[in-house]
């Protein structure tokens, strides 16, 4: 008898192994076994089992490593479902599933299909929407030993998780994680609830580069097992699947607080950082001790930093980016990595100390405001803070929203909106737009928005409170463009510490690529990423635009098989980056 195997390698499978006569009544697909694989011993996953091998001579099983099967014909099929996707080998996605699954009671069976919720929320509502969901569900239905039923609930981050602990209570029924907890979401549960699916938490930086909600999506279908998405600005590609009838949307009708776009050309001169209606609305909840936070997607007190004498521009010695003066740690920082420089550092050209730093970030706000408020509590808020020091007036990056749900201040205003829309990102306006909405959701009285461009249709959409009406646009220039969820974009990255190096790689991949590519399969030439050398590794991108994601990963995995990769260039591909 032999069994086939595959391992946790970038290596397509399966391996064909012996199964020794002492072994032959304990191995079952499923589980892990102990070979040689080349020189070493490798623990392998069997996918399956064969009367006979093509192969002449082939290796035995040295031992097996579990007593029970692992992995059941459910668990494979989603696993050969997520490497094709993924552009993964079936052993990583296995592997992948393995280190988050456990070992839970099995619910009982559902004879219905999987039914899918969007619950549209304020986010200091989601407490609430979630136990509206898990009541409704326990009125309905009980297992057969008269328990509860079983839920689910994936959160982005630690502060949200604290939060709904905090305001629900939690019982043996009831789990909480964050994205990697999806793979623990199969027939145990019969409900996960996933809160604010478009958060960036979600999108996993490590190969596989898996989004956490297509995952979700996909196991649902598998396992059986009913999802309720909760936010406040569901993602694009479930507002298309609830056009499409796919998800069920409820609570559409709550209504969401308009803002008030402040065009700042019709102002010639502004005093600081704020417009006059921005710094009106300050000043008169500091006349009744109201809060106010003020969102700058900026760290540090300056964007750039320039020689007076040569005009060289102070960048990071590991990194092709300029460096930030943060005027608090009194040095300058990267905000790619860990590298920092003193505040005195001269000009490596012409050596002297004649810097000139231009653009806004959050210190230089913060310093603008103790002028113009000098008798309020200003403080700033940035990632890498711990705590939330008391104000009156709060200069903070998105890193705020750790707070939604619990924060609540008079005023919130976006001061510079336009930086936020005018990113290269696909995703730019959609994100802009998420970001309104939960910033604007702290805001008990006044939410404004700083913009140059008032005619964009983010801001078109938000100023009326219009958010059907943003989604159905969104869609339709997605559509247009070629973008998620109609068309996909795979992007192949390779880096190395060597700019030659990474280059021929990514020239020579490129040049099979488009050699054996059909002519609908739209491919870039090679190009360097936006910030080229990231961490003392350069990176080179090739994109795909692709309407099927399995086929094209699939044309892409069997031309990687035909080349030879080198050990000091590292390649991955993410799907819709």
């Amino acid at each position: 008898m032999i069994s086939q195997v595959v391992f946790d390698l970038p290596i397509e499978g399966p391996f064909d192994y012996l199964i020794p006569e002492a072994l032959l009544a304990q191995v079952s697909v499923g589980m892990r076994v102990k070979v040689l694989f080349g020189p070493r011993a490798q623990i392998g996953f069997v996918t399956g089992l064969l009367e006979k091998s093509e192969i002449a001579k082939i290796k035995p099983i040295l031992s097996l490593c579990d007593t029970a099967v692992l992995f059941n014909h459910l668990d494979l099929s989603f696993a050969r479902e997520f490497s094709a996707y993924y552009a993964c080998s079936l052993g990583e996605a296995l592997a992948t599933i393995l280190r988050n699954k456990k070992e839970l009671k099995p619910c009982i069976q559902r004879d219905h299909k999987p039914r899918l919720s969007l619950y549209r929320s304020s986010p200091d509502a989601y407490a609430g929407k979630i136990q509206k969901i898990i009541d409704e569900y326990r009125a309905q239905y009980k297992d057969e030993a008269g328990d509860y039923c079983r839920f689910l609930i994936l959160v982005p981050d630690i502060f949200r998780q604290e939060l709904i602990v905090a305001q629900l209570k939690l019982g043996k029924s009831i789990k909480i994680g964050a994205r990697s907890a999806v793979f623990e979401s199969d027939g145990c549960y019969d409900c996960v609830i996933m809160i604010d699916d478009e958060d960036s938490s979600y999108k996993q930086e490590q190969t596989p580069m898996y989004e956490t909600r297509q995952v979700l999506l996909a196991r649902s279908k598998i396992y059986g097992f009913d999802i309720a998405f909760v936010g406040v600005s569901p993602s694009v590609e479930l507002m298309e699947l609830v056009d499409q009838h796919q998800i069920k949307l409820i609570d559409a009708s709550e209504t969401v607080k308009k803002s008030k776009v402040v065009d700042l050309t019709n102002y010639k001169f502004i005093p600081g950082l704020l417009s006059p209606p921005v710094r009106d609305a300050i000043e008169a909840a500091l006349k009744v001790q109201k809060k106010s936070i003020l969102v700058l997607n900026r760290r540090g007190s300056y964007r750039l930093t320039r020689c007076v004498d040569c005009a060289e521009i102070l960048k990071c010695s590991r990194c092709d980016s300029s460096l930030i003066y943060s005027r608090a740690e009194g040095k300058f920082l990267c905000r790619h990595c860990t590298a920092s420089v003193p505040g005195d550092t001269v000009c490596p050209k012409c050596h002297k100390p004649s810097w000139k730093s231009i653009g806004i970030g959050v210190e230089q706000v913060r310093t603008e405001l103790k002028k113009q408020f000098p008798n309020a509590t200003i403080a700033a808020f940035e990632r890498a803070s711990e705590s939330l020091a008391n104000f009156d007036i709060l200069v903070t990056t998105n890193a705020v929203l750790r707070f939604q749900g619990r924060l609540k201040v008079q005023v919130a205003a976006l001061i510079d909106f336009d930086a936020e829309i005018n990113r290269l990102d696909m995703r730019s306006a959609f994100n802009a737009f998420s970001l309104v909405l939960h910033v604007t959701s702290m805001a008990q009285e006044a939410a404004f928005i700083q913009t140059r461009n008032n005619n964009h249709y983010v801001l078109k959409h938000l100023s009326k409170g219009d958010i059907k009406g943003f989604y159905q646009e969104e869609l339709g220039l997605r559509k247009e463009l070629g973008f998620s969820p109609f068309k996909h974009w795979i992007k192949m990255s390779w880096r190395g510490k060597e700019e030659k190096l990474t280059r021929e790689m990514a020239d020579s991949v490129y040049k099979e690529l488009k050699q054996r590519a059909t002519e609908s399969l739209a491919i870039t030439p090679p190009l360097a990423d936006a910030v080229m050398r990231k961490r003392d590794q350069f990176r080179i991108n090739v994109m795909f635009q692709t309407d099927n994601v399995p086929q094209t990963v699939s044309f892409i995995k069997s031309t990687l098989a035909q080349l030879k990769r080198r050990s000091k260039v590292i390649m991955t591909i993410n799907i819709d980056p």
